[in-house]
């Protein structure tokens, strides 16, 4: 027996600790393996945005001089909830562990995935892979780090009260106005080279013009963010709410028993279930056996709205069935789901 198999069932005899003391009872000089069924678990993935808004030095004349009212006039800091996604992952079910016997040698080609339940017969390992998600935060839109001076020449700055210095900031930005429209009219002595000179030069006036209009009108920035909370499905396989997390528009997430969020509750339902009529006496099996999950209707809500339903296999809700040991004859390719243990595919 090769060196990688004694690893292997070192590794979890430990975990069979957990199990009956019948599951531990080997025969005498017999080579065995040792592997378990998956356990499924859910990270879902909860975005929600950071709005921060200031209210601009010259709010209060933004009407004189831009025509507006359409001002932040209350510096504040909110929270939206944007959207929720699940990804199913996996890890080793002690519980539902297995003791193979090894006599023909053949089990030799069986691969094993890095936590300990069958990944597949007669093909390469596979390399070790966790739940497919793409979740980072974004960059924010501006940097709220950074000082935000104002962007006004020495003779605006070194008006003599705020009035002057928002009537120099309006004739900025009226200036900045008619040079572009000189720009694009073609009414300028030196026109730009060639096209994208004067790409450039438009870009650097509506930045000016974007800059001077915030002083009158506010900022508005938004930060985007992700928080993931992972739950692991009981055995049992039984329809259940739970409260995840709780989340305010004025503190973002919050813990599940804060009540100054507003619940987001994940509904569980039993779509399908293959859970074994009763326990089986624990014994060394004659084959290798693998996997048929349930089945768990995931949906979030929040609010009374649904931010997210959908199906998803769960392992420890599914029965174990035995495979054909004639498969096991050292030709046939099998490969394992390694987040339910069920057949993938069977191959000659």
């Amino acid at each position: 027996m090769k060196t990688t198999h004694l690893t292997v069932f070192t590794l979890l005899a430990a975990a069979l600790t957990l199990l009956p003391c019948k599951a531990l009872t080997l025969p005498e000089a017999t080579p065995v393996l040792t592997y378990a069924m998956p356990l499924t678990h859910i990270d879902f993935v909860i975005e929600y945005d950071e709005i921060i808004t200031e209210v601009g030095p010259f709010y209060q004349y933004s009407e004189r001089y831009l025509g507006t009212k359409d001002v932040i006039t209350k510096a504040e800091k909110q929270y939206v909830l944007t959207g929720v996604h699940a990804a199913a992952g996996a890890t080793a079910d002690i519980t539902r562990s297995f003791v193979l016997n090894d006599k023909t040698g053949k089990l030799s080609l069986l691969a094993f995935t890095p936590y300990g339940t069958l990944a597949g017969y007669n093909v390469s390992e596979p390399k070790a892979k966790g739940p497919e998600m793409q979740c980072k935060d974004k960059k924010p839109k501006t940097d709220c780090n950074m000082p935000q001076l104002m962007p006004l020449l020495e003779e605006q700055l070194m008006a003599s009260s705020r009035a002057k210095m928002a009537e120099g900031a309006a004739k900025q930005i009226y200036r900045v106005r008619e040079m572009r429209l000189n720009i694009i009219g073609c009414e300028v002595d030196h026109a730009p080279a060639d096209g994208e000179a004067l790409r450039l030069m438009l870009q650097a006036l509506d930045e000016r013009e974007k800059e001077l209009t915030a002083l009158f009108l506010g900022t508005k920035t938004v930060k985007h963010h992700t928080y993931t909370v992972r739950f692991t499905p009981e055995a049992n396989g039984k329809n259940m709410d739970k409260v995840l997390i709780r989340f305010s528009k004025h503190f973002g997430i919050v813990a599940a028993d804060d009540l100054s969020g507003e619940p987001v509750t994940l509904r569980l339902t039993v779509s399908k279930n293959s859970l074994e009529p009763q326990e089986k006496e624990a014994k060394l099996p004659p084959t290798l056996y693998y996997n048929i999950p349930g089945e768990a209707g995931i949906t979030i809500v929040y609010a009374d709205d649904t931010l997210l339903s959908q199906q998803l296999p769960v392992a420890q809700w599914g029965v174990s069935v035995p495979l054909n040991s004639s498969l096991l004859n050292g030709d046939t390719h099998i490969v394992f789901d390694r987040l339910t243990g069920n057949i993938v595919s069977i191959e000659k």
